[in-house]
């Protein structure tokens, strides 16, 4: 990272909420093939499976234990 960038310039950072915002996989600004366009596909892809764990919710097992 250069001096003065912050973690929010990061390609992967970009990737992850271009995803969250509602971008297309294909806006990625970075050259095709370069560590960066491959970081910020990445991202974007893991974003999508982090949203189906949050939409699947999860089972506190003390809860239904009833405890």
């Amino acid at each position: 990272m250069s001096e003065g960038a912050t973690a929010s310039d990061s390609p992967f950072i970009k990737g992850r909420n271009a995803r969250l915002y509602g971008k297309q996989r294909d806006s990625n600004p970075y050259a095709e093939g370069s560590e960066d366009h491959q970081a910020w596909a990445q991202a974007f892809d893991e974003a999508a499976d982090d949203r189906q764990e949050q939409d699947g919710g999860t089972v506190d097992p003390q809860a239904s234990a009833g405890i």
